[in-house]
């Protein structure tokens, strides 16, 4: 498995993280990113890794956002500076801030046995939360790591409507002489350019129409008009008005709402 097409949250700051404890300001989860340096003194710039205050199975260090993730898989590392690193560990998630869950009941998951090599996990589901913590269980002289958490790409609907789109008024839509099919087309552009084509919800807004023959005595039951949305790309469509027969168009307006994931 790989974490190839995935998200790290962590590295892309798109979680809060907080600990249990820090040991201490130069100690905490700043340095917490998988495969974090610092050229600095541990008294100026802190130790390569997260290293909590207490030592016992209570401390953990939590990624949390507003907006729930789907996590796939986590990697976690030792300490970059010192034989320090956890052995093993367990995983607690929440959905809504206030229930919690244990990832395998909480299980024992193994973790690391020296400073620098990634071990990685994928869940055995992808878990769905908003917030996630890595509590260890077990650990090499001190509670240190370095860590990930990679996620699916999070697709969101972007969505833009548009209104009063018209072929104008007394155009061939309005003719006297054609009664076969009659249609204009329109062109539309987004406001915004979309990352991918979306889907067309077009309906008429304004109907101006008669049914009748050119002299007006004659007067029909049926009225057919229609518009459609066709050729969709990424920056507009083509609005295809359209009437049949004996129905007589002066004006027509429409609107759409267009949406696509991104």
């Amino acid at each position: 498995m790989s974490t190839a097409n995935l998200v790290p949250v962590v590295y892309n700051s798109l979680v809060n993280l907080k600990t249990s404890t820090n040991f201490n300001g130069v100690h905490t989860q700043f340095n917490s990113v998988l495969n974090f340096k610092n050229g600095a003194p541990n008294t100026q710039g802190g130790s390569k890794a997260w290293c909590a205050a207490i030592l016992d199975t209570n401390q953990y260090i939590m990624a949390g956002s507003e907006n729930p993730k789907t996590y796939v898989s986590l990697a976690i590392q030792g300490r970059g500076d010192l034989d320090q690193w956890v052995t093993s560990f367990k995983v607690r998630y929440t959905l809504d801030g206030v229930n919690w869950k244990e990832y395998r009941n909480g299980s024992s998951i193994a973790a690391n046995s020296d400073r620098n090599t990634v071990t990685t996990h994928f869940f055995d589901t992808p878990i769905r939360a908003r917030s996630i913590a890595i509590c260890p269980l077990t650990w090499n002289t001190h509670i240190s790591l370095r860590f990930e958490l990679y996620a699916e790409i999070e697709q969101h609907s972007f969505t833009q409507v548009g209104r009063n789109i018209s072929p104008g008024a007394d155009t061939v839509l309005n003719s006297t002489t054609n009664t076969g099919a009659r249609e204009i087309l329109v062109d539309v552009l987004f406001p915004v350019e979309f990352k991918s084509i979306p889907l067309i919800a077009i309906t008429l807004g304004h109907i101006d129409t008669t049914s009748a023959d050119a002299t007006g005595t004659n007067v029909y039951q049926q009225t057919r008009v229609d518009v459609q949305a066709i050729n969709v790309t990424t920056k507009g469509f083509k609005a295809r008005f359209y009437v049949w027969r004996n129905a007589r168009a002066y004006n027509l307006r429409a609107d759409y709402v267009a949406t696509s994931l991104e």
